[in-house]
C-alpha cells in the first residue's frame, strides 16, 4: 500500500493539531480540543495517515456497530489533507483504506463530504473519488450561504424591515451572554419543534473560552431588552451561525435583519456567510420558512453530501 494508517490515541494531540493548522482544508473543528468535548459519547477511531515517515492526510472518525464514521459528533468531515495533495493520490487513500478497514473488521464505511465553503483552498476532489469507487450516495442536505464577493442584496421585504429596524434604536453586543442566549435557543426549539438544542449551555461556554477567536455569542438589543441573536463560528474565509434565534419582540422589531447587515458589515474580509442546513428527514423533505427566510438576506443554496460503502459483505 502507498499509505498507512494510525490510529488516534492522545499522544497524537500535537501531531494531529500542528497538521490541522498548516492543512489546506483543515477548521478549528477538527482540533482536538473541540472534537474531545463530548468524547464519552463516542468511540474514536480517528486516523492519522502516512505516506513513508510523512504525515498526509488526518479523518476525524468514530466507530460503532462495525461501521467507521465520518466523526458523527461533528456536522461535516472527510479527509483533512496536506497542501497539494494530488488527486491520484487521493484515489489510492480511499483504496489503501478499504484494506486498512477490512483489517480491522469494519463492514461500512460513512463518509461526511465537508462544503467548499470552509475550506482555506477548495477542492471537490474526494467528491469524484468517491463516484468512481461505487460510494453510495445516501444523502442530500441543502444548506444555504451568501457569498459576500458576490453579494445579491435582500430581498424587498427584508430591505423594507432593515430600513425599519434602523428607527428602532436596536445595538449589537458581540460579548453576549451565552447562558441568556441558549434559554431563549431551548425555548423557542422546544416551543416549534418539542425539542432542545444539540449543545448544552455548559458545552457552549466551555467551547467559547476554548475558542474565543473562531466562537462568538452576538446578540442583540433595544436599551436592555433582549431580543436575539446567534452563536457565530468563523474560520479560514466563512462566518457560521450555528444558531440563529430571536424572541417575539426581536422579531416585531426586525432584530434578524439588523443582525445579519451587521455582519455582512462587520466580517466583509470574509467570503460567506453560512446559515446551515434547512432540509430535514436525511433530506428529503425542503423546510420552505426556513430556506425562503435565508434566501430572502440574499442566500444560495449549496449541497451537503453524505457517502456510504459496503467493506466486508
Amino acid at each position: 500500500m502507498l499509505f498507512s494508517f494510525v490510529r488516534y490515541h492522545d499522544d497524537e494531540k500535537k501531531a494531529w493539531d500542528e497538521f490541522i493548522q498548516q492543512s489546506w482544508n483543515g477548521v478549528f473543528l477538527f482540533y482536538r480540543s473541540f472534537m474531545d468535548y463530548h468524547q464519552e459519547r463516542f468511540t474514536d477511531h480517528s486516523l492519522l495517515v502516512y505516506k513513508g515517515k510523512k504525515l498526509k492526510a488526518v479523518l476525524p472518525a468514530n466507530e460503532n456497530d462495525g461501521v467507521l464514521y465520518s466523526h458523527q459528533g461533528l456536522t461535516y468531515g472527510g479527509w483533512v489533507l496536506s497542501p497539494r495533495f494530488s488527486s491520484s493520490d487521493l484515489d489510492a487513500l480511499f483504496l489503501d483504506l478499504e484494506v486498512y478497514l477490512k483489517e480491522q473488521g469494519i463492514r461500512r464505511f460513512e463518509y461526511k463530504q465537508k462544503p467548499y465553503v470552509f475550506d482555506k483552498h477548495p477542492n471537490d476532489s474526494d467528491l469524484w473519488v468517491l463516484w468512481k469507487n461505487g460510494y453510495e450516495m445516501w444523502r442530500r442536505d441543502l444548506s444555504f450561504f451568501i457569498d459576500l464577493k458576490n453579494f445579491a442584496g435582500f430581498a424587498r421585504d427584508k430591505r423594507y424591515r432593515f430600513n425599519k429596524a434602523g428607527r428602532n434604536n436596536l445595538r449589537i453586543d458581540e460579548k453576549g451572554d451565552a447562558a441568556t442566549y441558549m434559554t431563549l435557543v431551548n425555548e423557542n426549539l422546544s416551543r416549534k419543534y418539542n425539542t432542545k438544542a444539540v449543545h448544552s449551555t455548559d458545552e457552549v461556554l466551555l467551547l467559547q473560552n476554548r475558542f474565543p477567536k473562531n466562537i462568538k455569542t452576538i446578540l442583540v438589543y433595544r436599551e436592555d431588552l433582549f431580543l436575539g441573536g446567534t452563536w457565530m463560528f468563523t474560520d479560514n474565509d466563512f462566518i457560521h451561525t450555528q444558531y440563529l434565534h430571536f424572541n417575539d419582540e426581536g422579531r416585531d422589531l426586525c432584530a434578524a435583519e439588523f443582525l445579519i447587515n451587521y455582519l455582512l458589515d462587520t466580517y466583509k474580509d470574509k467570503r460567506y456567510l453560512s446559515f446551515g442546513t434547512s432540509t430535514e428527514k436525511d433530506g428529503t423533505m425542503l423546510n420552505e420558512g426556513l430556506a425562503s427566510f435565508k434566501e430572502g438576506f440574499g442566500a444560495a443554496g449549496f449541497c451537503h453530501d453524505f457517502y456510504r460503502k459496503e467493506i466486508c459483505r
